[in-house]
Formats: C-alpha cells, sequence, structure tokens
C-alpha cells in the first residue's frame, strides 16, 4: 500500500526505507515536511480525527483516523509513539487537534524518538498567539515590501513560499537528527517556526539591511526584480510578450541590442545608481522586436535571459518533458489525478511514483492490528 517499501528504479532501496513517520497536524509545513520524508521511503502514519481532507500532499501515507471523543485515543496515540522513529507535529494557536504529550514525556516513552515541531511564530512573547497564516507570517517580516515596482502597494508572494521553506528547514533538521542518532542512540526534538524560517528566506535582504547604515531596500520604479540589483535585472515587455534580463552588462547588452543609448552608462556602480534610467531605455527599445527574437539574439551571444512562459507552455515543453516531473496518483476511489514527482534523484534514478492516495481512516483497522492498538 505504501511506496516506503519498494526499491527506487535501480533496484537498490530507499534512504529512509523501514523508518515510521507519525504526522499530526494539518499545516502545510508539516504535511509536507512528511511527504519528503515518504518520497524518501519512510513509512509515513498520518493520525488525524475523522474528515472530508484530502489534499495531494496527504499520497504516499497511511491514513489513520481516530474519534476527539473517544476515551481511548490518547491511549491510542500513546502505543503509537512508542513504535515512531520520528513525530512530526504542528503547534498552532488555532489548531484544536490532539495535541502530543511534551517531549520529555515522549521520551520517556521511546527515548529513540525524534521530534519535530512546527509553529506559527513563538510558543511565548507577543506573538505567540499569532495563527500559521501565510500571508500573516508574510506581513508581519515585510516580504510585502519586496515584490513589485516603487510605487506600486505591497504585494504578498502569491504561493506558499513561507509554509514550504518552513517544511524544508524541518526536514533538514529531523534528517541531522536521525544522522546524530545512528551515532549515539539518542532521538531529539527539532523545532522549526514560520516566522523564523521567513526571516531566514530574507537573509540577504536582512543581512545587507543590517550592514548598510539601516537603509531600506528601494524597489526600482520599472521592471523591479530585486531591490538590491541593479539594471537590466527585471522583466519587460516587448513587442509580444515578456522577456527577463538577468544581471550583466548594461554595455554588452547595448551592444548586442543595438541600443545605442545604453553606452552612456560603462561604469558598473551607474548600473545601480542610475538603474531606473537605463530601464527605461530599455522598456522603449524591447518594444520594437517580439520576446522570442530577443531571446534568440542575446542567448546566442550568452547573455542570460529568457522569455517569459504561460504555464500551459511550460507542461506542453520538450524540456519539460525531459525532466519526467509528472505521475498519476490514483485515490481510493479509483480515479487518478495528475500530479508532481518529488524533485530528488537517488543514484542518477527517479523516485518510485505515489503508491495512492488514501481518504482519511483507510488504513484505521490494519494499523490498530499491526501495533495491537486495540
Amino acid at each position: 500500500m505504501n511506496s516506503l517499501s519498494c526499491p527506487n528504479s535501480s533496484g537498490s532501496r530507499l534512504p529512509l526505507d523501514g523508518l515510521i513517520v507519525l504526522e499530526l497536524g494539518e499545516q502545510l509545513s508539516v504535511s509536507f515536511a512528511a511527504l519528503r520524508l515518504a518520497d524518501l521511503g519512510a513509512r509515513v502514519i498520518k493520525f488525524e480525527p475523522m474528515n472530508d481532507h484530502n489534499e495531494l500532499c496527504h499520497r504516499n501515507k497511511e491514513r489513520y483516523a481516530y474519534n476527539p471523543e473517544c476515551s481511548t485515543t490518547g491511549r491510542t496515540l500513546t502505543r503509537l509513539i512508542g513504535q515512531a522513529d520520528v513525530i512530526i507535529h504542528s503547534i498552532c494557536a488555532e489548531d484544536n487537534e490532539l495535541r502530543l504529550p511534551e517531549a520529555e514525556a515522549i521520551r520517556s516513552m521511546n527515548p529513540r524518538t525524534i521530534i519535530g515541531i512546527a509553529t506559527a511564530c513563538v510558543r511565548e512573547g507577543p506573538w505567540a498567539e499569532k495563527p500559521a497564516s501565510e500571508l500573516v507570517i508574510q506581513s508581519l517580516t515585510g516580504m510585502p515590501w519586496l515584490n513589485g515596482d516603487r510605487d506600486d502597494p505591497p504585494m504578498p508572494f502569491p504561493i506558499s513560499v513561507v509554509e514550504l521553506f518552513t517544511s524544508a528547514n524541518l526536514v533538514q533538521g529531523i534528517l541531522s537528527a536521525l544522522i546524530h542518532r545512528a551515532a549515539t542512540g539518542e532521538g531529539m526534538l527539532v523545532e522549526v517556526s514560520l516566522l523564523e524560517s521567513a526571516l531566514d528566506f530574507q537573509f540577504e535582504v536582512l543581512t545587507t539591511h543590517l550592514n548598510d547604515g539601516g537603509r531600506l531596500p528601494q524597489r526600482s520604479s520599472i521592471s523591479n526584480a530585486h531591490a538590491y540589483l541593479g539594471a537590466p535585472y527585471g522583466i519587460y515587455l516587448t513587442k509580444e510578450g515578456y522577456l527577463a534580463l538577468a544581471m550583466g552588462s548594461v554595455t554588452e547588452l547595448g551592444g548586442l541590442l543595438a541600443c545605442e543609448p545604453l553606452a552612456a552608462y560603462p561604469e558598473r556602480a551607474s548600473w545601480f545608481t542610475k538603474r531606473d534610467e537605463i530601464k527605461r531605455i530599455l522598456a522603449e527599445h524591447l518594444l520594437t522586436r517580439s520576446a522570442s527574437e530577443w531571446e534568440s539574439l542575446l542567448e546566442s551571444a550568452g547573455f542570460w535571459c529568457a522569455r517569459l512562459q504561460t504555464i500551459d507552455e511550460l507542461l506542453h515543453h520538450e524540456c519539460f518533458a525531459v525532466l519526467e516531473m509528472l505521475q498519476r496518483v490514483e485515490t481510493e476511489d479509483g480515479a487518478e489525478l495528475e500530479a508532481l514527482r518529488c524533485p530528488i534523484r537517488i543514484d542518477g534514478h527517479r523516485l518510485p511514483g505515489a503508491s495512492g492516495l488514501f481518504a482519511p481512516g483507510s488504513h484505521t483497522v490494519s494499523i490498530d492490528e499491526e501495533f495491537n492498538l486495540l
């Protein structure tokens, strides 16, 4: 029922084969961390209240549904804790689900257990009750001020970058704890938060701010793509489509584009101090040809650029097909969903495809029997 027990396409075992992971909570960072461990071969048991909640981040997992009103639920959880190598849990102000015992109590049940906990902010202090909301955390840490042009209002990142970065931190901490356990036999407590991960995500911005006299990052007034990079860095409208220009020499770019006004900026410092001026010249000139034409011309000269693609263009591109990133995930009722694969390769081979997406409670009976939980 689970790809965790299957070898990869090379015939070897997966790195985390035989590891039992117990997952509690619905925070995306926790669910995605458990999914990545499952992709790498761990057996993940999601311990959850009975509900209709089902998402693709629960593929490759066994689903154990408990009754919050049942007096034996705590005992069941305790027995599962005794069998788990890793426990992943979210602690959020709005999380009303069953809570884990404290780390000390878990270690008394199983000293080898590794406990991974994700919180919204911190457990104490004025922000302790802040919700585990992507938008809230982005706003608390100022991230929306980095998007858009200078005169635009703050713009949040429209994908769950904080949750996914927190997930990566949690997985890294758990894997390092597993290495520690292999050497010492001792479990560890690994803690991450959305807030601290959002700060770490901005290490470049915050480090610069802390060491350049406290100046705030300044967005470009046109084609902004990075507050601390000069021209030509940005995305530009062309005669047809959009063109992304990465870091490079403004004067070299002017020669390639036959844009004579750019020759007036030979000093590298001017590419930042006169960033908006240069970008306006570029924006006007790039309207004379299509993005595809500019891309072909610049790529042939080794200048970093790309035509901005739509999602459909990406998915139908031959280079995307070469990546083999898509897989079909079968649900318990026989339906098939198309989803992305884990991007990790082991010894040059893709990890096995998903074993399925099961409904909550699908494995309750079999797990009860296996671990003698009744």
